[in-house]
């Protein structure tokens, strides 16, 4: 009966625990690349320890740790077991040393009683990623052993009450095991990506054997069970084929690995190193490999696969064609090629048109007026009736005398339309009678030549003097102008009627106009004809 058969049996009475024994797995494979068993001695030559059982030598005994890396944090190592085909061994040249209170597992250690009792931290065990007592808190569980009547491997191991130890040989037909339950914290990869598989304390060198099973990300149906060796006597796996290119003498178990030039390079016409066996023109190419052909990369036949040239390459006709004939260089599309573009004017309507121009420059010139041209490229008019140089297209008919009122200086054709009288009148901006219509001066202006005379609305001649006496109304002064009046004056207009006399002002006529006696003989102020 094999382990699976065994767990089966064992465990059949728990129920309730059965349903979570994930180790027995139906299919498995080998372990992954990443994984594998990692040796760490804790102690080298304990020496002499002192606890209250009494004094423990282990002068001479060193503490290893086996533990299975791998790859991911959520990894968990599941068990370690063996039957007939896939044994576990742990082996010492000597005994194993366990302590009174120890026992085949961690699952009772204590490490408080380190200090009364200091060599039960080197006692050996076997585990599931414990050290100690599993903390039920933090997800941790016991780790479990299974064995057979007939193979008792770990009363073997631990005997109890502090004998020595025997080794570790789960090789029987129907096999045994220890074991975590895929879940329990302590066979959880984690951040350092191991788990302790057991502590074994020796004065003698060890080595061995485990099968491992581990669930890749803790899933259930994605496992691998495979075997991990440590110490003297393990298999050294390589390629044991001499003719390889790989072989390693010291291999002692063929892993499959074996390399041929073959598998390398893909050829049997190559040594290890890549080199052709037979390479009679030293190019590189194996004589068996050679291609006849073009080689040349420019040529028209140019064969990539070949590498011997044969003298068969082709070549285009010309430098700006391809092999087919086809332009390199053709910017416009027109079959023409850039090289062979000829520019100038294409359009034969154009003054310059050039029959060999293949790419029109813009450079086209066309007559006057083109399309609806009415000169020739020369300028010269295509109709002119009258060879006046004006085409007929342009003519102007109008009047062309320069003297007549519907003068037209744009007029190129006399039509006979000229006509003297409606624009006749006085032309001079500075008379009265200034016309800003007419064109032709018939000499009726009239002008304010006079210093008194002013132009009126209608044209005509204000003079301004209504006496003619060079004083213009309004700088006339009307007043008495006889030199024998008081009041006489140089007036422009004479008005005796206003004259004042003595008499008047005084009412006699002997006085002056101050009223001084014309006549007074004795001088008293009396006049003499009033004496």
């Amino acid at each position: 009966m094999r382990l699976t058969s065994l767990i089966l049996a064992l465990f059949a009475c728990w129920a309730s625990s059965f349903s979570q024994i994930q180790q027995i797995a139906v299919n498995s494979a080998p372990a992954p690349e990443g994984y594998d068993l990692e040796i760490e001695v804790v102690s080298e030559d304990i020496g002499l320890l002192v606890g209250a059982l009494g004094p423990v030598d282990l002068t001479g005994y060193s503490c290893t740790q086996l533990y299975v890396t791998m790859n991911n944090e959520d990894d968990f190592f599941s068990s370690v077991s063996g039957d007939a085909v896939n044994p576990t061994f742990v082996n010492t040249t000597t005994s194993f040393y366990h302590a009174i209170l120890g026992a085949a597992t961690p699952n009772g250690i204590n490490s408080l009683l380190f200090g009364v009792y200091p060599d039960l931290a080197y006692d050996s065990w076997v585990t599931i990623g414990l050290e100690g007592t599993p903390n039920a808190a933090a997800g941790e569980a016991a780790v479990s052993t299974v064995q057979s009547g007939a193979n008792p491997w770990a009363t073997n191991f631990d005997p109890g009450g502090g004998l020595p130890g025997g080794n570790i040989s789960i090789d029987d037909a129907i096999g045994g095991a220890w074991y975590a339950l895929n879940g329990d914290a302590n066979g959880i990869a984690g951040p350092e990506l191991k788990v302790l598989a057991g502590q074994f304390t020796t004065d003698g060198d060890i080595s061995g054997q485990l099968y491992c099973q581990v669930f890749i990300n803790g899933d259930g149906a994605n496992e691998f069970r495979d075997t991990f060796y440590f110490g003297a006597g393990a298999p050294v796996l390589g390629c044991t084929d001499a003719t390889a290119c790989n072989y390693d003498g010291a291999a002692t178990d063929d892993d499959g690995s074996c390399e041929f030039p073959a598998d390398l390079y893909g050829s049997a016409n190559l040594d290890c190193d890549g080199n052709c066996l037979n390479d009679s023109d030293e190019d590189g190419t194996c004589d068996e490999d050679e291609v006849p052909g073009c080689t040349d990369a420019t040529a028209c036949n140019y064969s990539e696969a070949a590498t011997d040239d044969d003298s068969s390459c082709t070549y285009p006709a010309a430098d700006n064609l391809d092999c087919d004939g086809n332009c390199l260089n053709d910017a416009d599309s027109d079959l023409v090629c850039d090289e062979d573009e000829i520019a100038g004017c294409q359009d034969s309507a154009a003054c310059n048109y050039d029959a060999a121009a293949t790419d029109d420059n813009g450079s086209c010139t066309y007559p006057d007026g083109y399309p609806n041209n009415i000169v020739d490229c020369d300028g010269n008019c295509l109709n002119d009736q009258d060879s006046d140089l004006v085409c007929d297209e342009n003519e102007i008919g109008g009047c062309q005398d320069a003297g007549a009122c519907n003068y037209d200086a744009a007029a190129t054709d006399d039509d006979g339309s000229c006509e003297y009288l409606t624009c006749a009148g006085c032309t001079a901006s500075t008379a009265c009678n200034y016309d800003d219509t007419a064109t032709i001066d018939d000499g009726s202006c009239v002008y304010a030549d006079d210093p008194c005379e002013t132009c009126n609305p209608d044209g005509t001649v204000n003079p301004n003097d209504d006496d003619f006496d060079g004083v213009c109304n309004a700088d006339e002064t009307e007043g008495c102008t006889d030199p024998n009046a008081c009041n006489d004056g140089a007036y422009t207009d004479t008005n005796n009627d206003l004259c004042e006399y003595p008499i008047d002002l005084y009412g006699v006529d002997n006085v002056d106009c101050d009223g001084v006696c014309l006549n007074d003989a004795d001088g008293d102020l009396v006049c003499d004809e009033d004496e």
